[in-house]
Parts: structure tokens; C-alpha cells; sequence
């Protein structure tokens, strides 16, 4: 072994020897393990772990919500309240009602996508309906019962409390 130079023995005060290889790639490969561990935690994610309320019924004023007018159209209609829900348009008189929350690790809220949702924790895609398309989750989303009423233009949510 060749004596470190005056730049290792900076860079590692207290080091006869600076740091060997073997030590370098133990500490290297414990920082990616703990980075890989954080990451999917959702710690540092734009969301997190959902363990809350799921808040409750709720009514929807489809006139609050422009993507909703047509067919096809997903919003997000919680408001902050419980769990994050979304709603989907399937037809003119018929929707359903989801919670945002991935089935696989509890991440909250779900992305909604052009296709449907996604999950960024771990890759989990969703239809619009809710239906699982791809990733680790075991399932798809949760739904809640959505009842229309036309006169109205009001859609009342069944979400547990």
C-alpha cells in the first residue's frame, strides 16, 4: 500500500491511511441502500403514506368542476377533506367516485393522468375507472358509491368515515 497523499489525509482528518477501497464501497453501497429505503417510504415524495379519515359523504356541484361536463373528464372533488377523491365521468348520467390512494403502499394522492392515475411511489398505473394497468399494486383503487342526480347537477359520494 502506498502512503496517502496530502489530499486524502485531508479529506479524512484522523485517517493514517485515507480510506481504502473496501471501506469506500461499504459506505457507498449502505448510502444507496438507505436512499433506495427512503425513497420508497414516500418521506421525500410529493405525497405520502394515507393512514387517515377517509372523511366521510360527500356532494359534488358538477358545475364547479369544468372537466367534468363531458364524458370521459376526471377531477379532483375532495377540497383537502379526507382521503383525496376524484370522480370520473363514465357517461352522461353515470360516475365513479375513487379514492387516490395506491393500493400497493398507501401513497397518496395518485397523479391523474390523460388515461387515468399514477401512482409516482413505485409506478402503479390506474384506468379512469380505477382499474389496475400496471406496477406493484396488488389491486386497483378504491371506489366509492356515486349517486347522480340530473335535476340537481349534484353527485353525493359514499365514502366511509
Amino acid at each position: 500500500m502506498t502512503e496517502p497523499t496530502e489530499a486524502v489525509l485531508k479529506a479524512c482528518p484522523g485517517c493514517k491511511h485515507g480510506v481504502d477501497r473496501r471501506t469506500f464501497l461499504s459506505v457507498a453501497a449502505t448510502a444507496a441502500v438507505l436512499a433506495a429505503l427512503d425513497a420508497c417510504s414516500g418521506l421525500t415524495s410529493p405525497g405520502g403514506s394515507f393512514n387517515g379519515s377517509y372523511g366521510g359523504p360527500l356532494t359534488v356541484t358538477l358545475a364547479n368542476f369544468s372537466t367534468l361536463a363531458t364524458v370521459g373528464g376526471v377531477a379532483r372533488v375532495d377540497g383537502g377533506s379526507g382521503a383525496p377523491t376524484a370522480l370520473y365521468r363514465s357517461s352522461a348520467t353515470s360516475f365513479v367516485a375513487l379514492a387516490m390512494v395506491c393500493p400497493h403502499a398507501g401513497f397518496a394522492p395518485v397523479e391523474i393522468t390523460s388515461s387515468g392515475f399514477f401512482c409516482p411511489a413505485h409506478g402503479s398505473s390506474f384506468s379512469k375507472s380505477g382499474a389496475r394497468q400496471s406496477g406493484p399494486s396488488p389491486s386497483g383503487l378504491l371506489a366509492f358509491a356515486a349517486t347522480y342526480n340530473s335535476t340537481t347537477g349534484m353527485v353525493a359520494i359514499s365514502r366511509p368515515a
